[in-house]
């Protein structure tokens, strides 16, 4: 048995977090959608299905066959919400052609003819080998023409990046439940001060150190503290809550629920909802709240974001230049990858930063930045892309991460793909 994991077609309502990853590579609650698959159904062969721009990129990183028909037994949608519900249905189904659908989107499909698993690749290779990105969320229309029976099922995908931010604690209380909480690992060195509240939903992992006077507090919805991580004295985390594996939060934090940390992050500050995909700092004081900061972003000392308007109105956003109405009243700040921004910024309610932007000056900057923004409120420019690799590379490089040929072939390709929204006026 194995299963398909595939891009959706909506791809482009989560720009610009997906210029360089597939949607199941964003992150919501502990894992990503990649990792939550292989956490619900382990030991099962998996393959990928992309964009054609991403498909050396993802070979690369994960060793997977990507783009390569396999004959898999089931089908998962990258955006789809993986609850245990639709991952109940999906085991209940094996051994039958079944579609699991909501409002019309094929969140999965059990397969086990070969007429299905033909018609559902060549659905999949016209949507995404044309690599046409729609610019609004959409039904799969063609589904009443697979030769299965199809059921609705109550939750549906991510369709904006704010989703993430939305399903985040519900993701946290859940993906909990696949750690051991209750654990303290015996390899964990936590000071005779630090204090555990409600520890029986604590889970802390191997080599965690937690400095003296930290408060890891647990009343309102489980922490995951996993392996490698580095919590210096006196920070408070409040739950739900997770800090990924080689992390580390500075002394003084304040983490509020709804904050997820993943792999290899600095963080310090005042912190609420908020999530770090990976390889992400903020090392210093400044309040972010509401967001989500993509792979090798920085916030600079003192930087803080708005996420919450003064009239308390439903916050408007810009995505790859087309507006939208989220329909929240609290959101902050969403950065796509290699984004930085200098000391004493200020991001407004709704700010969407493209990949690659370098962001500083005083007072608050657009609050649609298009991919490789150099500058601020007093003006943009474009990000020269040479002059941006070489520091793409030199950051990844301290974390012993090389910037592959591949990666900067992707990265060079959204630079020319966005260059139309860099209309900045001479």
């Amino acid at each position: 048995m194995s299963i398909c994991l595939f891009e959706d077609f909506s791809i482009s309502t989560l720009l610009p977090l997906t210029h360089l990853h597939p949607d199941f590579d964003l992150r919501s609650g502990v894992f990503t959608l990649r990792e939550r698959v292989g956490q619900y159904f382990e030991n099962e062969a998996l393959a990928l299905f992309t964009r054609m721009g991403l498909s050396e990129v993802m070979a690369e990183r994960t060793s997977l066959p990507v783009n390569n028909p396999t004959e898999p037994d089931v089908f998962i949608n990258g955006s789809a919400i993986l609850r245990s519900t639709l991952v109940h249905a999906i085991r209940e189904s094996r051994g039958e052609d079944h579609l699991f659908t909501h409002h019309g989107i094929l969140l999965a499909a059990t397969v086990v003819s070969d007429q299905l698993r033909e018609k559902l690749y060549s659905w999949l290779k016209t949507g995404l080998i044309r690599e046409e990105l729609v610019h609004s969320p959409h039904s799969h229309s063609s589904l009443e023409d697979f030769p299965a029976p199809l059921s609705e099922v109550e939750h549906g995908a991510f369709r904006f990046p704010w989703d993430l931010i939305t399903w985040n604690r519900t993701l946290l209380e859940e993906d909990a439940d696949f750690f051991m909480p209750g654990t303290v690992h015996p390899s964990a060195n936590l000071a005779t001060s630090v204090e555990l509240i409600a520890a029986d939903r604590i889970f802390i992992g191997a080599d965690v150190r937690i400095g003296a006077g930290a408060v890891i507090d647990a009343t309102d919805g489980p922490v995951i503290i996993e392996s490698g991580v580095q919590i210096l004295p006196q920070a408070l985390i409040m739950g739900p809550a997770a800090v990924g594996r080689s992390s580390r939060v500075k002394a003084g934090a304040k983490l509020y629920g709804g904050t997820t940390i993943g792999p290899v992050c600095k963080v310090g500050g005042e912190v609420e909802d908020t999530l770090f995909h990976s390889y992400a700092n903020k090392q210093h004081d400044g309040f972010v709240g509401h967001s989500y900061l993509g792979p090798w972003t920085n916030l600079g000392a003192d930087t803080n974001t708005s996420d919450l308007k003064n009239n308390y109105s439903a916050i408007r956003v810009t995505l790859e230049g087309r507006s939208y109405d989220t329909g929240r009243m609290f959101l902050g700040t969403i950065m796509a990858d290699h984004s930085k921004c200098g000391i004493n910024t200020m991001f407004n309610t709704g700010t969407v930063v493209g990949v690659g932007c370098n962001i500083f000056g005083a007072d608050f900057p657009p609050k649609f930045l298009p991919s490789f923004s150099w500058g601020g409120a007093t003006g943009l420019e474009e990000y020269d892309f040479d002059r941006f690799a070489s520091t793409a590379s030199a950051v990844m490089a301290r974390r012993d991460r090389p910037l592959t040929e591949n990666e900067r072939r992707l990265l060079r390709d959204v630079f020319v793909q966005t260059s139309a929204q860099r209309n900045f006026a001479s």
